[in-house]
């Protein structure tokens, strides 16, 4: 059900690319484009990047003591892998924050900016497209 579900997903997904392109391509008279991707295209890759580098900072922070709680258990979690942090560090940039793991120690402080960074960068990117296009015209 899960790889159902995940299938529809990602076909919903490039049928989307594929219509903003379309889009952009009819668009392209009367707007002026100064970017070679499309914007969200472009913050999903700068938001990906985000999670995979905080995961590695995670997990490397991870080797010298636990750094995450189980709040649904209620137990100090040992053994951290790498999807862990993905997963933690996809909920935190994204301020989802089930609360299923909760950070512990120092490492709250690299939570807390990774989720500052999650609400600004796109923002930024955004702001900073849309001025682009209006000093322009």
């Amino acid at each position: 059900m899960a790889q159902a579900l995940l299938s529809i997903f990602i076909i919903f997904f490039l049928f989307q690319l594929g219509a903003f392109a379309k889009k952009r391509g009819e668009l392209q008279k009367t707007h002026n484009f100064t970017m070679h991707w499309p914007l969200y295209l472009y913050i999903f890759t700068v938001m990906t990047s985000l999670v995979l580098i905080f995961a590695v900072i995670y997990f490397i922070a991870s080797f010298d003591a636990p750094i995450l709680m189980d709040s649904n258990q209620g137990k100090i979690v040992q053994n951290h892998n790498f999807a862990e942090m993905i997963y933690y560090s996809g909920t935190t940039l994204l301020s989802i924050g089930y609360g299923d793991l909760n950070p512990i120690g120092p490492i709250r402080y690299i939570s807390l900016f990774e989720g500052f960074l999650g609400i600004v960068s796109p923002t930024v990117i955004f702001v900073n497209e849309i001025t682009k296009n209006t000093q322009n015209r």
